[in-house]
């Protein structure tokens, strides 16, 4: 059986009330791990990445929704995050728009989110609705312009395909 850890930042803050994924999705997953029986699964639950992206997946699954962590390869630094699941707390606040993207032929944008404490992290958050009534909601946070856009350029090149990651 696998072990999970998780740290949650109570420290995260933004005009959008639901900005604070990270912390709220983890400590969800926590609760909802000790009700419902959490499992570790393999990356082929996540959406395909790029083979050059030089990120992996760690995932978590509960009954109501798949975890999906891009990793570095390179530090174990996590990339960005994303949850699949029928229904998501986060709410955009069309005045926090940033940036607009495009996944799979889908249209969306990114807004703006911040954590208190970091006020050099640059924070990305969208929602994505799939074709089989789910939402994909992805989370970035980067120090750099630069990361930020490729982390971006990675999500926006993520492939939904197959069907098996749908959360169950």
């Amino acid at each position: 059986m696998a072990t999970l850890h998780i740290a949650a930042e109570s420290t995260m803050k933004s005009k959008s009330p639901l900005s604070s994924l990270l912390s709220t999705a983890f400590a969800g997953l926590l609760l909802a791990g000790a009700a419902t029986n959490a499992t570790a699964q393999t990356a082929a639950d996540c959406p395909s990445m790029p083979p050059d992206a030089g990120l992996t997946w760690t995932v978590l699954r509960t009954d109501t929704l798949l975890l999906c962590r891009a990793m570095r390869i390179d530090n174990s630094q996590e990339a960005f995050a994303l949850t699949l699941s029928r229904k998501s707390p986060f709410r955009p606040e069309s005045e926090l728009r940033e940036e607009q993207g495009q996944i799979e032929g889908r249209k969306f944008w990114w807004y703006r989110g911040e954590i208190a404490g970091r006020p050099k992290e640059l924070v990305r958050e969208t929602l994505v609705k799939l074709d089989d009534g789910q939402v994909a909601h992805v989370f970035i946070r980067t120090e750099d312009p630069a990361t930020l856009g490729r982390y971006q350029g990675v999500v926006q090149s993520l492939q939904f395909d197959g069907g098996a990651f749908a959360a169950r």
